[in-house]
């Protein structure tokens, strides 16, 4: 049986994956390119108007959506595939439209199905617009690229 790390490196996972922040095949999703580097796992992200809340500043809704996404894939990188039970955000200052931003993530602590994560939003200048933590519970059933399973297509009709 494949690992899970091993699934979420692969093409046919990339091919299938909807996901609104990193799915490439989502037509309106954030398309995130999520990278790893010793403990943290980071993305960059420039907010277009379009993901505007305030009139050039971006929505506070995607920039916690992109807190989660990497904390998330920090879990999953390392063959621990897991979904979000609680987060708490703290928005420190606006993030203007236009200006890029690097969210970074890291463990926190491990604590058996439960795992503790923190991640930061910071400007190019490193000044700190946000943070987060969050607790992930680990679970079993992962990715299911098999009919029927969390990456089906929207498409599909639910049966009654």
């Amino acid at each position: 049986m494949q690992s899970y790390q091993d699934l979420y490196n692969s093409r046919q996972w990339q091919e299938v994956n909807k996901c609104f922040a990193c799915g490439k095949n989502n037509p309106i999703g954030l398309k995130l390119a999520i990278k790893h580097k010793e403990d943290i796992c980071y993305t960059t992200f420039t907010p277009k108007p379009e993901h505007s809340g305030w009139l050039n500043v971006m929505h506070g809704g995607l920039l916690s959506t992109i807190m989660d996404e990497v904390m998330a894939h920090w879990l999953w990188s390392r063959g621990m595939p897991a979904m979000t039970v609680e987060m708490t955000v703290r928005y420190v200052k606006p993030v203007p439209i236009g200006e890029p931003i690097v969210v970074t993530a890291r463990l926190q602590a491990d604590r058996g199905r439960i795992a503790h994560m923190a991640a930061e939003v910071t400007l190019a200048d490193g000044t700190q617009v946000a943070r987060a933590t969050a607790k992930f519970i680990k679970t079993e059933r992962g990715l299911q690229i098999a009919a029927g399973g969390s990456t089906s297509s929207a498409e599909t009709e639910p049966q009654e």
